[in-house]
């Protein structure tokens, strides 16, 4: 059995996977709340409380005292010892996300720089603004890396949160001859992540060890340093991961000019039906999934009859079946209009219509109430969305996942009363650190489902009373817009959402025309905020190109005018009607009328 400083208990069983180990720090951090912003915890680098002073004992470390240079990831919980590296003049180096464009972003510290200046440099948003980008062929010496972890030991054992990269970048950088089998690997944890020991079975010469392990409370030193990786291993590579990370063909291409064997692992037909392929491409380990670099796992192989949860598979010639509930999504095939998205309606009279005749319909539940999640990141899957509600203890008998589209519906059976309590448990539900919107869906299926029940008239009465009590709800009003133009055609919407984020553009709304070249950006603020919007999207590119940006004559908003500003149009259009008839009316008065054409 493995045991925590905390009391966290692994048992020692032969089928132990290195989630087994993530899974319980994680569930030990949520139950006792050692966490803070993002949660859950679970598939991250947890954001312990206590990470401030971490880092702080971080700075006072002989090793930190003597690097120039310092390489940090770019996880929440190790952002404070970003802000120590720039507050001492040092020189950061920090993982470009998913390693696309590159191996590393610098931001070379200046003491003189205010703190507030250097917090918002040290953050993953004042990297991308402030850093630059260093050059494969760059000569450059890390002196010090500092890493995140999931769990520790004090042998120097470390897990991460299951995606590699760190070992990734470790290597990538003992091939560039940035660092050494000398450079210092320093982890910053909470106390309850640090274990006496790890099992060694689950370590391979690419897991990069750790030299110290700091906690808030205290500095550990691993007394007998293990080796560390030799750079990149080629042969636990799949095909798919270069593809994932463009530069690791610049590497490769370079470790084969200098007579090393670059030979990538093979993949089989098996392998790839049991693992899946991720969005971006590459091979999965999860299933048809968005992953960091496209599948999670990046072509990492998987045991035989085990999943990357440490999850029996049963395998039937070359079909893999996962076994696990948790993960059991019911894929749904929904026709809803934009307006109905937009006012929150749950109707689903249109499902599963290309199922008829295949099999039987099952009967429906009958669902009473339901909650509409609006402003969900594009990129979000619904396992995070079933984690967080886990988390907040919200159990819905159904959920219709609209993630690409922005949107969610949960849907529960217990009584009507019991909607304020779940809206309430989701007060401040976030998403990838991204608040939702939370509201009482208008959900026409439970109608339909309760009809058959003898519950019509109950929910009708209730309809009616909501309908008395909430006052009609003023349609949004657009002051301005802004037309972006020279749109690359093959972008997506949820690339130009990253772009604004970045850039802190947050509009009311978005018509995006992508395949024609444009869109629309509207907003609801003062007019004269225009030329500030205008002053951020300056440079804005996407996909590396140039777009035009400009103040636009946004016919559209007129739709969104209230009944206020309509008003004026109106009487002047009636006032124009009036001029017409009367002109009309005096010119039959001068034209004279002869009488016989009068009869």
């Amino acid at each position: 059995m493995f045991v925590s400083k905390a009391g966290i208990k692994v048992d020692d069983i032969p089928i132990l996977t290195k989630h087994d180990i993530r899974s319980k720090v994680w569930g030990y951090i949520e139950e006792h709340d050692l966490a803070n912003f993002p949660r859950p915890v679970d598939h991250r680098i947890p954001n312990f409380k206590g990470a401030g002073e971490a880092a702080q004992r971080v700075r006072d470390l002989q090793c930190f005292t003597a690097a120039n240079t310092i390489k940090v990831n770019p996880d929440k919980p190790q952002e404070d010892v970003r802000f120590h590296v720039l507050e001492a003049g040092k020189t950061l180096l920090m993982p470009t996300p998913r390693l696309r464009t590159g191996l590393f972003n610098r931001i070379d510290g200046n003491p003189s720089e205010s703190k507030e200046t250097l917090r918002t440099m040290a953050n993953t948003e004042g990297m991308k603004k402030y850093s630059k980008p260093v050059d494969l062929e760059a000569n450059i010496k890390v002196d010090l890396i500092v890493i995140g972890s999931v769990a520790v030991s004090r042998t120097g054992r470390r897990i991460g949160k299951g995606e590699g990269f760190a070992d990734l970048e470790y290597g990538m950088m003992k091939a560039m001859k940035a660092v050494d089998d000398n450079t210092i690997v320093v982890t910053t944890v909470h106390d309850c992540q640090l274990f006496e020991t790890l099992p060694d079975r689950l370590f391979g010469p690419h897991d990069v060890p750790v030299d110290f392990i700091v906690t808030p409370t205290e500095v550990f030193q691993v007394s007998h340093r293990l080796p560390k990786p030799e750079g990149i291993y080629w042969h636990l590579l799949a095909p798919e991961k270069l593809k994932q990370v463009p530069i690791l063909k610049t590497l490769r291409d370079k470790e084969r000019e200098a007579g090393k064997d670059v030979t990538l692992a093979e993949v089989t037909e098996e392998q790839k039906a049991a693992n899946g392929r991720g969005r971006g491409g590459g091979q999965g380990t999860r299933g048809r999934g968005r992953g960091r670099g496209g599948g999670r796992g990046g072509g990492r192989t998987l045991s035989e009859g085990e999943d990357s949860k440490g999850q029996k598979n049963i395998q039937d010639g070359s079909v893999t079946i996962n076994v696990s509930k948790k993960n059991r999504i019911v894929k749904r095939t929904v026709e809803a209009t934009n307006e109905q998205d937009r006012l929150g309606s749950a109707d689903l009279d249109n499902e599963n219509q290309g199922g008829k005749g295949l099999k039987t319909k099952k009967p429906r539940n009958p669902f009473t109430y339901a909650v509409f999640l609006g402003k969900v990141p594009p990129a979000c899957r619904v396992r995070e969305l079933k984690e967080a509600l886990q988390g907040r203890d919200v159990r819905p008998i159904d959920i219709t996942w609209r993630g690409r589209n922005g949107f969610a519906f949960l849907r529960f059976t217990g009584p009507v009363e019991e909607c304020d309590d779940v809206l309430t448990k989701l007060e401040g539900l976030t998403l990838q650190e991204q608040p939702l919107l939370i509201q009482r869906a208008k959900d026409k299926m439970a109608m339909k489902d309760n009809e058959n029940a003898g519950t019509k008239e109950i929910i009708e009465g209730e309809a009616q009373n909501r309908k008395r009590q909430q006052p009609k709800k003023p349609r949004i009003v657009y002051t301005y817009g802004i037309f972006l133009g020279k749109v690359p055609s093959t972008c997506r919407v949820r690339e130009l959402k990253d772009a604004l984020q970045d850039r802190n553009v947050q509009p009311m709304d978005i018509t995006w025309r992508g395949r024609s070249g444009f869109a629309f950006l509207r907003f609801t603020g003062p007019v004269e905020e225009c030329d500030d919007v205008l002053t951020k999207l300056e440079g804005l590119t996407l996909q590396e190109q140039p777009v035009l940006v400009e103040k636009a004559k946004d016919k559209g908003d007129e739709q969104h005018l209230s009944e206020e500003q309509q008003q004026p149009q109106q009487q002047q259009e009636q006032e124009q009607q009036q001029e017409q008839l009367q002109q009309q009316q005096q010119h039959k008065q001068e034209v004279p009328v002869v009488e016989g054409e009068a009869r």
